[in-house]
């Protein structure tokens, strides 16, 4: 069995920006006199970044564990999927089109589901390729129908989603 975890230098950005998100929303409803326009603007990006901050905080306690069998992943929320009853793979690219053509990265999502859970990752993740590998490796085996989408990412990082399944 091998864990993982998203490192704390991968999270201290969104750490960052919840807070002066926070900072911001907070400072104005405390300051300004309280109106209905100014409390639906100001209340509404401080639940969204303080939603951010508790998202994070969630990625922050995840421990995925992965073994020949499945993977699972322990935290505020505890999800597991079995390799052998994968049902669904996507790999999905967020970032902007500058991004790519400024050849900066923005992140991979990769989502699974089987046996009624479902589990997502993203690529900050240590040990996101080994774990797409694997992946990919079960969904060849489960024979999965992979959407252009996740196909096109997968070839995209050198996982050919049509070799044969091994072992």
């Amino acid at each position: 069995m091998t864990v993982y975890r998203y490192p704390r230098r991968a999270l201290l950005g969104d750490y960052a920006r919840s807070a002066a998100g926070l900072g911001v929303g907070l400072g104005v409803l405390v300051s300004v006199p309280p109106t209905p326009v100014i409390v639906a603007i100001f209340g509404g990006v401080t639940v969204l970044f303080l939603i951010f901050g508790l998202r994070t905080l969630q990625r922050h306690l995840v421990r995925v564990a992965v073994t020949e069998d499945g993977i699972s992943a322990a935290g505020m929320v505890t999800s597991a999927v079995r390799w052998e009853a994968l049902e669904r793979l996507t790999l999905r690219y967020y970032g902007t089109r500058r991004q790519q053509k400024e050849g900066r990265s923005g992140f991979l999502q990769l989502n699974l589901r089987g046996g009624g859970s479902s589990l997502r990752l993203e690529s900050s993740i240590d040990g996101f390729e080994e774990i797409l590998c694997l992946a990919a490796r079960a969904a060849r085996r489960q024979c999965l129908a992979l959407d252009p989408v996740t196909a096109g990412n997968l070839l995209g990082l050198g996982i050919d989603v049509e070799a044969p399944a091994d072992g």
